[in-house]
């Protein structure tokens, strides 16, 4: 996000694919809602970056990173979708 140098952001470390939180956890979907909406009037100074105070409750770990979003996509009831550029 720093690279990108948005005008405000909100950061939550939890997987990639899981931003909003859990699944089937709609209070912590909220929280983290409602914290990133309360950044676009609180933020006090151009590209704020502000990282939430959430927890995912489990390390990241990039080696298993295939396993979690098939599971991921298993409890979502999804598949997989191939993305390839365009030429």
């Amino acid at each position: 996000m720093e690279r990108v140098k948005p005008p405000r952001s909100a950061f939550v470390n939890f997987p990639l694919g899981r931003q909003c939180g859990k699944p089937n956890d709609p209070e912590l979907q909220k929280s983290i809602l409602k914290d990133a909406l309360d950044l676009l009037t609180t933020a006090t100074r151009p590209g704020e970056i502000r990282h939430l105070p959430f927890e995912w409750g489990a390390p990241f770990d990039w080696k298993n990173f295939m396993q979690d979003l098939a599971k991921m996509l298993e409890e979502e009831g999804t598949e997989m979708q191939e993305w390839k550029p365009k030429d």
